[in-house]
């Protein structure tokens, strides 16, 4: 009886050179300044009602967007 083959290989996870994670980090926090802007905007002018509410939610999104880079470029430098 023969021996079962052995699995191949995973090849080596992708890391990012030195500088492609510094570009992702400064791209990351310049997406995190519309939710900073919109943080102070909100403090001066309140929430809002109704339709305003959703026009906060997406400067958020993309903060939430850079938050995102940040972490992928930190976990894959």
């Amino acid at each position: 009886m023969s021996l079962p083959e052995s699995p191949p290989q995973l090849p080596p996870p992708h890391r990012n050179s030195g500088c492609a994670t510094a570009i992702l980090v400064v791209i990351g926090i310049i997406l995190l300044l519309p939710g900073l802007c919109s943080l102070i905007a909100m403090s001066g002018f309140g929430v809002g009602e109704g339709a305003a509410v959703l026009l906060w939610l997406i400067p958020f999104a993309i903060s939430a967007g850079g938050i995102a880079l940040i972490v992928y470029a930190a976990r894959n430098a």
